[in-house]
């Protein structure tokens, strides 16, 4: 009876030694079902809910790119705008001669341009301002200063937590040929401007300008809005995130200090029973088990 006994507390040591060996090896506290099956529908659940975050939070994260580029481009354009601005109000001053007008219509030229290439921004081999038609270069422009839109209406969109959907792509048409054109402003200005033409420069480019400023201003208003609730989305994802992790750790991670501790008493425990059967028993372990 006396060896039985001893057995069976030996085994129950060597049982807990390699437990413990286990879960300092995998770091886990439930490396089986039956470990604690509560414990482990617990932790199912909660790593199928970090997984839920995480998707979410890499789709924000792949789309953010292009919704920052997109912000920066509109705030680009917006400065264009106001350098024209400021340009043609210096024009309408009636001191100035017609060549120096001339020359405010060649940097009129170069912001024209400047703007034609905004227009055309693209992250990677993707446009920005071509709706949906993304690998499309959304606006060309003729000798003549035309320019023309080639995407389409239509944009790409990505989802936040709420349902709410932002733009990740936009429709360059309602950006720079809404209710005023642009790139027509511009024409307008360098033709006004080399013809000497002061008053169409007052009475028509102006007010022509500050309606494509506002136009662009709303739009931008509007987007940079959207990217500041993209930005806060992510920044709630990481934190839920975060949470979840630090729900799950005690439920699944093994803690290796006490593991240690566990490990080096069994350890000894057994040790010492070994020492003590083999001083009590008349024959060895081995011979009894056998």
């Amino acid at each position: 009876i006396l060896a039985r006994q001893a057995v069976h507390f030996i085994n129950q040591n060597a049982d807990v030694i390699n437990r413990s060996l286990e879960r300092l090896g995998t770091g886990r506290r439930i490396n089986r079902a039956y470990e604690d099956p509560p414990g482990t529908v617990l932790s199912m659940r909660l790593q199928s809910d970090i997984a839920s975050v995480e998707g979410d939070y890499r789709r924000l994260e792949q789309a953010m790119p292009y919704i920052q580029a997109a912000d920066t481009a509109l705030q680009q354009a917006i400065s264009v705008l106001q350098r024209a601005r400021e340009l043609i109000l210096m024009a309408s001053n009636d001191t100035l001669t017609a060549d120096q007008r001339s020359a405010i219509a060649n940097e009129m030229v170069g912001l024209r341009d400047e703007l034609l290439q905004i227009a055309n921004t693209k992250v990677g081999d993707r446009f920005l301002f071509a709706g949906s038609a993304i690998l499309t270069k959304p606006f060309t422009m003729d000798a003549d200063g035309n320019a023309t839109y080639q995407g389409d209406s239509d944009q790409l969109v990505v989802e936040l937590s709420n349902g709410e959907q932002v733009a990740v792509t936009l429709d360059g048409r309602q950006i720079f040929q809404g209710t005023e054109d642009l790139f027509a402003v511009f024409k307008d200005a360098i033709a006004s401007l080399r013809s000497d033409d002061v008053n169409a420069l007052r009475e028509q480019i102006l007010p022509r300008l500050d309606a494509a400023l506002n136009q662009v201003l709303r739009v931008s208003a509007i987007y940079g809005a959207q990217a500041n609730r993209v930005e806060r989305t992510m920044s709630t994802f990481l934190t839920q995130e975060t949470s979840l992790r630090m729900a799950l750790s005690p439920v699944l991670d093994a803690d290796i200090a006490e593991e240690v501790t566990t490990y080096q008493l069994r350890q000894t425990t057994l040790q010492a029973t070994l020492f003590a059967v083999s001083r009590i028993l008349p024959t060895s372990l081995l011979e009894f088990m056998a």
